[in-house]
């Protein structure tokens, strides 16, 4: 399977299937079909642990991509990207954010998490936004990609939390 989604939040939910569903269309529009990624949804405390260790950032963030190095990754019918760490409390309290910035009602949890999802998925393959260009050409496949699950201004929101 391509895409495994595991949830390791006690209380939080989205569903799991419904996230592989959406990264692996994102795989096969972003013309990688065979593409592997694993997903933990996790809490504030286990994202604040990785982000010390493997980013010395001490606090956590929303989502963070921890890329194969692909001299690393074997040839043959799949194609090794990476895994996806998603805060869920992060996640959440984002969610409250845009319904209450921009006077949303029908977004939730999931639209976040589908969004953070994609924002990670992109950065696997090799996209970031830490120069603006980069940042312009990065946010406007997450607009086209993130279409099909909502209309959600997202790119508006204040996310000086997230970490680069």
């Amino acid at each position: 399977m391509p895409v495994q989604v595991d949830n390791r939040h006690p209380h939080l939910r989205v569903s799991k299937t419904a996230l592989a569903t959406l990264l692996r269309a994102h795989l096969k529009a972003l013309g990688r079909p065979r593409g592997v990624v694993d997903v933990s949804l996790v809490q504030d405390r286990e994202i604040h642990t990785l982000n010390l260790q493997w980013r010395g950032v001490d606090g956590p963030t929303d989502v963070l991509s921890f890329a194969f190095d692909e001299a690393q990754s074997p040839t043959g019918p799949v194609d090794l990207l990476g895994d996806l760490v998603i805060s869920l409390d992060a996640a959440e309290r984002q969610a409250a954010a845009m319904c209450k910035q921009f006077a949303l009602s029908d977004y939730g949890l999931w639209h976040e998490v589908a969004f953070l999802a994609t924002h990670g998925l992109l950065h696997l393959l090799g996209y970031d936004h830490h120069r603006a260009a980069d940042a312009a050409r990065m946010e406007a496949l997450e607009r086209q990609l993130i279409a099909t699950v909502t209309a959600a201004p997202v790119h508006q929101l204040d996310r000086s939390d997230h970490g680069l």
